[in-house]
């Protein structure tokens, strides 16, 4: 359950971020959503969650800033932990990732540079210990954090309804083969804001350390500000569901 609240962060190289576009005025801010569990009957909320998208710079250069938090209420406070945390910038040409962070409040926390230079994702996990685990990832355009990839998906143009991309997903210091497939317009499920579908599939391994968790569907809005407007992983038993407020 703790993989899906470090996922939900994400709602919510060296190579330009392919079809990125340009991001719109619009889509400056914050956005709050409500996260719930449901199965069967039950449908109780789990935690909120805030992702802030704004202009700023990463070593000089200008880049965008996302901030994204998931306070847990009381009750799963007890399952879950505390609140969750998480950073990342993307340059303001194309969307390439530059740096990432995760800490933990055990004292722990994950971080990703994406060097441009080496053209390689330095990954380094800082344990509450001292210790420090590294490890490095082939920087290609197609392996990111998954907050960045949330970005990412926000502004990518697919071309047709059934496009695919092929993506390798950054999670606790390890890479996850994905696919992300474009199923197009949703007129069903938020009924006042035209909507679009994308299906992120991980084909290793799931978000939950039993393997379930493997599909991912995310709702993008159609208008100019491409707002995330709601996510859904089923697990092994019930669905977590992540929602914009009004």
């Amino acid at each position: 359950m703790k993989r899906i609240l470090a996922f939900l962060l994400a709602i919510i190289a060296s190579v330009t971020a392919p079809g990125a576009g340009n991001v719109p005025e619009e889509s400056l801010g914050a956005v709050n959503y409500d996260v719930r569990y449901k199965l069967g009957a039950l449908n109780t909320k789990v935690a909120s969650a805030t992702i802030s998208w704004e202009k700023t710079e990463w070593k000089h250069q200008p880049a965008y800033h996302s901030h994204a938090l998931v306070q847990t209420t009381p009750f799963f406070k007890l399952f879950l932990g505390s609140d969750y945390t998480a950073d990342t910038y993307l340059s303001r040409n194309g969307l390439a990732p530059l740096f990432f962070s995760n800490p933990f409040k055990d004292g722990s926390r994950v971080e990703y540079v994406y060097n441009k230079e080496s053209r390689e994702i330095e990954s380094q996990t800082f344990q509450a210990s001292g210790e420090i685990e590294d490890e490095t990832f082939p920087l290609d355009g197609r392996t990111m954090d998954l907050l960045s990839l949330v970005h990412y998906l926000r502004f990518h143009h697919f071309s047709a309804t059934g496009s695919t991309l092929s993506m390798h997903l950054l999670m606790g210091g390890e890479s996850y083969a994905a696919q992300v497939i474009y199923q197009g317009a949703d007129t069903e499920k938020f009924k006042d804001m035209p909507a679009e579908r994308i299906l992120v599939r991980m084909t290793e391994h799931g978000l939950m350390e039993n393997g379930s968790g493997n599909e991912i569907y995310l709702w993008r809005s159609a208008a100019q500000d491409r707002r995330i407007l709601g996510l859904e992983v089923a697990l092994s038993t019930g669905t977590m569901i992540c929602r914009i407020k009004p």
